[in-house]
This record gives structure tokens, sequence and C-alpha cells, in this order.
């Protein structure tokens, strides 16, 4: 019987045991047709070329059987398992094989069935090495090769409902389908890059000859997902210019009055910072900018700077920040700085009660509030703004795309064809190759250097053992007036995780230093409540404040002088880094201990911590650790997922990516030549998986 003839789109569906379960788990990996699921690169390969002889095998190795059933059967347990046990021989000898399940009850595997068995042995026994859950393949009875033996294998990504063995299996189902397929990428492109043919690639991606080919295979898959990508942040780029936006005038009595508000004079890195920013903001065409420093930089200067300027050639701005304790440090500022002036603020957060909101609102859309601070309330339906010129995004990371897209949409009543300008700040240091792949549509300002004053912080990484000394510090620094935090990575104990926890360790805190006060902050607190321990804290009222990583940003006590992050080892380098700087940030300096609670110890990471205090080295080094998606903690919604692409390691690759989408799109913006089609067909593809319904950031 022949093989049936398969094409590359057709639907996962129908290959052979991809029922609708199976198909339903593909879909969540983004698998719908048989190219996507070519396009599956492997997370690794295991050397299964040589199948070792039963006689040899020890205890704890992991190895290849290939031979035929000798008996089998299957039975059910008292507690409900059922068990499937086969006895598998080889030339050599025996060796058996036992699977677990829970719900049903397998049938014996056929007496003489050739199968291939892979796993760590368990045991060895009279009987011979025992076997507990390894990978079964049934073979043929010819002497021919099978996806899962006698070559470099595959481990694909999986999902629930996905086996690694189903997945190979369905790639290997599908591997005709490569012969035929159009190519998207022209041939002279392939050429100039050094890559090869596509239908090559894929074989060679999932069933390769040696690893050497493997990864020139990756390298064209990984070729192909940075091409499109750039293809779409080109086209993002390129349509802004199409966009109109309100210019924004900075003329020099503008700039003295600005200079004049400012607590200090700008550094040179504020400076450079702000002449990219002016130079922006006074073009026809909207802004789209990141704002990034390292923690002591300054950004919030610089943005408001933007922000007065936007103001004095009267148009709205609206500030969002991802926390009603860092809007209300905002408007703090805000008030502080424009005391005096003809600025009119107002606080827009969840809680405010529905008059005032009434009030507030309609006030914003007649015009007469100049500057809105709020969280996410900002972006609610039923906010309207006469004539938004300039949407201030804090800790841009905490935002979902969406959410900062909805709020660039309200360009407002006056002009409501206009888009505002928008400047995305972070403190987080961004690697240049996150914020190439991620944010690569936009402009980027880094302000270089901190703000003179800003005193270096110190870095301790202790064992458990060394709890005394670390108390000992934090008594000394309470003693002379100063205040201290300690973050917990749980909010209350956890039965699956043996982590310390916020609560507990709050009452810990408390019987230690019984002539201080001791807070509790965390995200489960009510709104209210929160506010009412952060405002105790600024003022002094509380000496430590125990906490989660809700204080990570944005949080400013220059009195606060020490603190202490328990299990340091659960937490990435940039989110530590974050949590540094919440020290240091007066005129005494301040101490970082991070207590490493691992089993085996982790100094080798965390003394990166210790050694540099730039946050743009330390961001690099987690992000060589942890990798794009993982960077911030939860992977973002709109970040790029990439299956061959691995980064930092593909940076070279991702630079070819980007000059050669330019060249492309320089020569057929529209990317509508014949030889194009297929690179427009992933492009569409990428921009549905990636884009949400806003339209508001093109």
């Amino acid at each position: 019987m022949n093989a049936p003839v398969r094409r590359h789109d057709d639907d996962v569906g129908s290959l052979p045991g991809i029922r609708a379960a199976r198909r339903e788990a593909f879909a969540r990996m983004g698998v719908e047709t048989l190219e996507d699921l070519l396009r599956l690169a492997p997370r690794r390969y295991e050397d299964r070329r040589h199948p070792r002889p039963v006689v040899e095998l020890e205890k704890g190795e992991t190895a290849l059987v290939v031979g035929r059933v000798r008996s089998s059967k299957s039975f059910r347990t008292r507690a409900g398992l059922s068990i499937l046990e086969a006895v598998v021989a080889d030339a050599s000898g025996t060796a058996v094989a036992r699977w677990f399940y829970r719900g049903f009850r397998p049938q014996p595997l056929p007496v003489e069935r050739r199968v291939a068995l892979y796993g760590s042995v368990e045991a060895v026994r009279r009987q011979g090495p025992e076997f507990k859950s390894p990978e079964l393949e049934r073979l043929p009875d010819e002497e021919e090769d099978g996806p899962g033996w006698g070559r470099y294998v595959p481990v694909h990504p999986r999902t629930t409902g996905l086996s690694a063995s189903v997945v190979r299996r369905a790639v290997w189902e599908a591997l005709p389908a490569t012969r035929g397929m159009p190519d998207p990428v022209p041939p002279g492109l392939l050429h100039a890059h050094d890559l090869p043919a596509l239908g090559d690639a894929l074989r060679a991606l999932h069933f390769p000859d040696d690893l050497a080919e493997a990864e020139t295979a990756r390298r064209r898959l990984a070729f192909d997902e940075l091409l499109v990508h750039e293809l779409l942040l080109h086209r993002r780029r390129n349509a802004r210019g199409e966009l109109a936006a309100p210019p924004v005038r900075f003329p020099d009595r503008v700039r003295e009055r600005i200079r004049a508000r400012l607590p200090f004079e700008l550094t040179p890195g504020q400076q450079h910072a702000v002449d990219e920013i002016v130079a922006d903001l006074e073009q026809p065409q909207p802004m789209y900018r990141l704002l990034q420093g390292d923690v002591g930089s300054g950004k919030t200067a610089v943005a408001v700077y933007a922000l007065l300027g936007t103001v004095a050639s009267g148009l709205q701005v609206a500030v969002m920040a991802p926390t009603e304790v860092l809007a209300r440090q905002h408007l703090e500022t805000l008030e502080s700085m424009l005391a005096g002036s003809r600025v009119r603020l107002g606080r827009l957060v969840g809680g405010r009660k529905a008059k005032a909101r009434r009030e507030l609102l309609a006030r914003v859309a007649d015009g007469e509030v100049d500057v809105v601070v709020g969280t996410h309330a900002v972006i609610s339906e039923d906010v309207r703004f006469r004539d938004l010129g300039l949407v201030i995004v804090d800790e841009q990371h905490k935002f979902g795309v969406e959410q900062r897209r909805e709020l660039v949409a309200k360009g407002g009543t006056k002009a409501d064809w206009r888009r505002p300008h928008c400047l995305v700040m972070t403190a987080t240091p961004i690697p240049r190759t996150l914020a190439l792949t991620v944010w690569g549509d936009m402009d980027v300002s880094v302000i270089e250097g901190t703000i003179p004053g800003r005193t270096p912080v110190d870095t301790w990484v202790v064992r458990p053992a060394e709890g005394r000394r670390v108390m000992e510090r934090v008594r000394a620094e309470l003693a002379a007036g100063r205040q201290a935090y300690v973050i917990y990575p749980l909010v209350a104990e956890s039965d699956k995780l043996a982590l310390k926890d916020a609560e507990a360790g709050r009452e810990r805190w408390a019987r230690a230093l019984p002539d201080h006060e001791v807070g509790l902050l965390h995200g489960r607190l009510k709104r209210d409540e929160k506010t009412a321990v952060m405002q105790a804290f600024h003022a002094g009222d509380v000496d430590l404040l125990v906490a989660t990583v809700v204080v990570e940003v944005g949080v400013d006590v220059p009195n606060a002088t020490v603190l202490v992050v328990e299990h340091a080892e659960r937490f990435g380098l940039s989110q530590l880094h974050q949590l540094r700087g919440r020290i240091g940030r007066g005129t005494q300096g301040g101490l970082c201990v991070l207590v490493d609670r691992s089993k085996d110890g982790t100094p080798a990471r965390l003394e990166v911590l210790a050694a540099d205090t730039d946050g743009f080295a330390i961001a690099e080094e987690d992000l060589k650790l942890r990798g794009v998606g993982d960077l911030f903690g939860k992977r973002q919604h709109g970040r790029p997922a990439f299956h061959a692409a691995s980064l930092p390691r593909d940076l070279p690759l991702l630079l070819e990516a980007r000059d050669a989408a330019g060249g492309l799109l320089a020569a057929d913006p529209g990317l509508a030549a014949p030889e194009h089609a297929g690179l427009a067909r992933l492009a569409a593809q990428r921009a549905r998986l990636l884009e949400d319904k806003s339209t508001a950031r093109p």
C-alpha cells in the first residue's frame, strides 16, 4: 500500500494517531499544519545510534535496547494502578520493562513483536536489567531504523496530552511533506547568508546524520523566524511614519522654565536622553521611545521634562504606573516639582468613589486636567481626553501589550485622528539582545551614569549559618534611626514549596526586634491596607518592612539602608538588582544581603551581584542564564516566542535578519513580488499570533 501524499498545508490532524485531543494539544503549541509541526525545532537530541547488549547494562545508566517481546502481561493492583510488564530479549539476554497507568488497563504487548526501549536502568536482577516506564517504540519486523532509535533522536517541546514519542512520530510521518514544500526565502538571500534550502533543513533538523548538520538546519529555521519578526518590526516603524501626532514645541523660554522646576541640574546622560526625546516630540509623527536607565539614573526627571513641554504646548499628558503605590509616588513627585505652577494634576486609580471619579473624568474630557496619573484605570473605556499629547508608561514590562496600546489609542476628542506621543520607561536594564528583539520597533534612549549623590550599596551573599551577623547589622541600622526591608518569595506558608514566607517572617522579626515596629506588605492585602503600610513606612512609623516583591518597583524611602532577601536563589539577577535599588537612595549608603538557602549553594550566580553594580551587565548575564521569555519572571503577552531561534546566542543572526528585512522592504514595501509571497504569508501568520485587536500601535 502506497504511503499517502502529504502537503505542507495539510492539517496536523490528518496524521495517523492524531485525533481530536492530540490535535487540540498541538494547537496549544501553535501547531495547526504540517509545516507548523516541521518548524517545531527540537530542544535537544539523544544519541540512540547504537543499541546496548542487555547483558552489559548496569544500574543507573540510560540505554537503548532493541529486541523482541518474549512475554507480556497486564494487571491491576489493589490500589487501582494498572501495570503493563514485558520481558524483552536480544541476542545477549533479557530485560524487564514496566509501565504504570491510572484510569485504564493497557493490552499486553504481542509476543515476538520487535520493540525498542529507551530509559534508565532501575535495577539489575536475576531476570536481567529492569526499566521503569522506558520510552517504547514498536518497530517493523524488517531491519530498518525507526524515528526513536538507530540515529540521533530529536526531543521536541511538548505539552499536556503529547508525549515526546508522540510528537516525534508525528514529525516522522510529516517528513514527506518537505518534498515540494515552497521555500519562503528567495534563493539569493539563502546564498548570501550561507543557508540550506528549507526542505533539506527540515529533514536535517529533526533527524540529522550528525549534530553539526542539526545546528546548520536550526540556524536556517532561526533565520526564518528572526527575518519574519524583523519584517513586522520594520513595518510597524514605517506605518507610524504615516500617522499624525500633535507637535510639541520647546522654545527657549519653555526650556528655561522647565529647568527651573527640576530639583537638580541634569546629568550629561539625562541631557542626552532629553535631547533625543525633544527631537521626537517636535515632529508631527508619533514618538514611540523606550527610556531605560539603571537604578538611580534619574529617568523621572527626564520624563518630567517631556511632560512639562507637552503641557506648555496646550496638550494633556497621561502617566500610567503598574501599582497605586507607584502612581501615588509619581503624583507626589509632580506636586513637589510643580508647586506654585498652573499645571493641573489628577489621580485616577481603581478605588476612587463614583462621584469623585465622574467629576474627575468630566474635567479630563473638558481639558481642565493637564496631567492624569493613574494605574490601569487610565485605560478604562469611560476615560476621555480632550487633546492627549503624550502618554508615559512606567515600568512597561508590568503591563500587557494590549493595555499599553489602549492608552496610546486615546488621542482625544479635540483631534481624534491624531495619535499621542508615547514614552515608555523602565528601571529594569534591558540587554541589547532583548531590546532588539522585543522592542525593536521603538527608538531607545539609555541614560548613562547615575545622579550625583547616590551612594554605593554593598552586597553580601550569605548562607543561613550567618544569620546572627545579618541580624546584628539590621539592629545597628535601626538603632541609628534608619529603616530596613526583608523580602520573602512567598506571602504565606506553602505545602508544595519548602520556602520561608512573609507572614511567618514578620512574626519572627517582630520577636527578634521587640523595640521596633515591624510592618507587613504583600499583594494579598487590600488596597487601603497596602497604602496605609507604605505611608507608615514612608513616614518612619514602621522601622522594618517585611514584604514580597511588591516593593521591587518604585518604592522610594531614602532612609532605608538595609535590604535582606530570603531565598535569593529563587530570584533572577535582574529582579534582585531591582530590589537592591530600593536602598542607597539617601546619603547613608546601603547594604543588600542575599540569603542563599539552596541545598548545594549557588554563590557563583549570586556573586555576580556582589561583584557588579552595572544593571546592564547583570541583565546580560541574567539573559544568558534564563532566556528572553523568563527575564522578568512571568512571560509577558506579546513577547515573541521562537521555536528555533535562541537568544542571546543568535544575536549575530538577528542582526543579519534585521539588515535583510530592511533591504527587502526597501525594494518591495508590500512584499507583493511573487518571490516574496512565502515571506508575506509567514509574516501574516506571525502578525495574527502576536497582534491583539488594538490598532493603536501599527
